[in-house]
């Protein structure tokens, strides 16, 4: 109950990004070192949500490591009650309003644009986008020998 609490105020006061994060990690969520997380976050079952280092997360986002219809009929009649763990690899953006489903994970230096559904796995790199998110583009490896970033690779639109 008091975790429940803790993450309610972190998700609604003024309060800068990096201390609401430490906020979440008081709380129970497992969260990484550097972690940034803006207001209005919302979390189901808190406990099977892990982020990671330098994560930035931003206003008004869903993680949601459980879905279901709670007391309708739809539960009863159809079991439509998902439940499994999300996962927000290190150096992650999860953009204004995106929402993570069940069983998902973010994988590292991933991005996910504002107001986008993962349904799926998001590999590393890979910039998602829409509703359904889907991949626009993989950023490549850095190269590490001249410490400069390759062209994006583009990925067709179909």
């Amino acid at each position: 109950m008091l975790g429940k609490l803790i993450r309610y105020l972190a998700s609604m006061a003024p309060l800068g990004l990096h201390f609401r994060a430490r906020l979440y990690r008081f709380s129970g969520v497992r969260v990484g070192r550097e972690a940034a997380i803006d207001r209005n976050v919302q979390l189901t079952h808190a406990d099977d949500i892990s982020i990671g280092d330098r994560v930035t997360i931003a206003a008004g986002v869903s993680l949601l490591a459980e879905t279901t219809a709670l007391s309708s009929r739809l539960e009863s009649d159809y079991r439509i009650r998902k439940a499994a763990p999300v996962v927000i690899e290190d150096d992650a953006w999860i953009g204004v309003k995106a929402t993570v489903l069940p069983g998902v994970t973010v994988g590292r230096m991933a991005t996910v644009g504002a107001n986008s559904l993962v349904l799926q796995d998001v590999p590393p790199r890979a910039v998602v986008l829409g509703v359904p998110a889907r991949i626009v583009f993989v950023r490549p490896e850095r190269d590490a020998g001249s410490g400069a970033d390759a062209s994006p690779v583009e990925l067709s639109s179909s």
